[in-house]
């Protein structure tokens, strides 16, 4: 049973990108950024939108610091801008690229 992730799975929450567990290579192309993981032999596609929270994601950020600074660069109602965050931390955990934890 596959359970959809809220805002609750990461608010107050901190998230780090797991670059230490799975080697990626970026591959920039046109309009996504497609990264490479070595280890599922797998390729994953990035918007720019996406690319930016991976790039947040190379220190610790608090979920709610992460989403004002994409609120600060892109012009999406809230709302949205949380939900589809939501969605694309679920699939970076999904895939164990990132790490959330309480601290």
């Amino acid at each position: 049973m596959f359970i959809t992730p809220t805002k609750k799975n990461y608010q107050n929450k901190y998230l780090i990108r797991q670059s230490a567990s799975i080697k990626t290579k970026i591959f920039p192309s046109s309009n996504t950024v497609k990264i490479f993981l070595k280890e599922l032999d797998e390729f994953i596609s990035l918007d720019n939108v996406a690319f930016d929270i991976w790039q947040l994601l190379r220190q610790k950020i608090l979920f709610e610091d992460l989403v004002k600074k994409l609120k600060n660069e892109y012009r999406v109602p809230e709302k949205k801008l949380e939900k589809d965050v939501v969605q694309f931390l679920a699939e970076l955990e999904k895939y164990q690229l990132i790490k959330v934890s309480a601290n």
